[in-house]
């Protein structure tokens, strides 16, 4: 099975009416979608799952009952279940988003009717993380939505994973080129792009330059 490559760039021009939403992906019990913010959403709050707002184009404001956060390309932040949030853009800005949409019910839920120990909603700059990374193929965690885990790592020459990843993996690059080599071909991808790798595949990621990616995958 060779991973399907997906555009970000292409997928956003789908998008047209504000809050319009496109499924791009499932990685494990998460949806990977690409919606179009513009304008105020309306207060609500998720009493099951975790959301992750990854901001791909354009800039917006991620309010919540414990304050706001501002987010730009590149930086993401996670609204825990049970905190009141909306997102606010005043010009066209797309998002990634993942939340959980298959087996809700083995979530831990903590459903609150009247307000949240939640904290406020933290930035994470990838850019940031990324410069910080010293050596190729030691993947750091910069975030976490529900048990999944949000990674960045340098790639560098040759990493194999001979056995796979006991969980799909997708696979996001964020500057530079990369390679990935299954039995059955191989994908490139630059940024603005990315790619799941299904589960216990066998594959190889290959970078002629240092490379930053992002990874998102269950922990194990």
């Amino acid at each position: 099975m060779l991973p399907e490559r997906l555009n970000l760039a292409d997928a956003a021009a789908q998008l047209s009416e504000p809050f319009a939403m496109l499924d791009l992906a499932t990685v494990g019990d998460l949806t990977v979608s690409l919606y179009l913010c513009h304008g105020v959403l309306a207060w609500h709050r998720h009493l099951d799952q975790d959301e992750l707002f990854w901001v791909h184009q354009g800039a917006i404001h991620l309010d919540s009952e414990r304050g706001r956060v501002r987010l730009r390309p590149g930086e993401l932040a996670v609204v825990r279940k049970g905190l009141s949030h909306r997102s606010a853009a005043a010009v066209p800005s797309t998002v990634i988003l993942m939340r959980c949409t298959v087996v809700p019910g083995r979530k831990n839920g903590r459903p609150r009717l009247f307000g949240t120990a939640e904290c406020k909603p933290r930035r994470v700059r990838l850019d940031a993380a990324r410069q910080r990374l010293r050596a190729p193929h030691r993947p750091r965690t910069v975030a976490r939505v529900e048990d999944t885990q949000v990674q960045v790592a340098l790639c560098e020459g040759t990493w194999s994973i001979p056995e796979g990843h006991p969980h799909d993996t997708l696979l996001v690059v964020l500057d530079g080129a990369v390679e990935i080599a299954v039995a059955s071909g191989t994908v490139s991808l630059r940024p603005d792009q990315m790619a799941v790798i299904p589960r216990s595949l066998p594959y190889q990621l290959t970078s002629q330059d240092a490379s930053g990616v992002a990874l998102v995958r269950r922990e194990e």
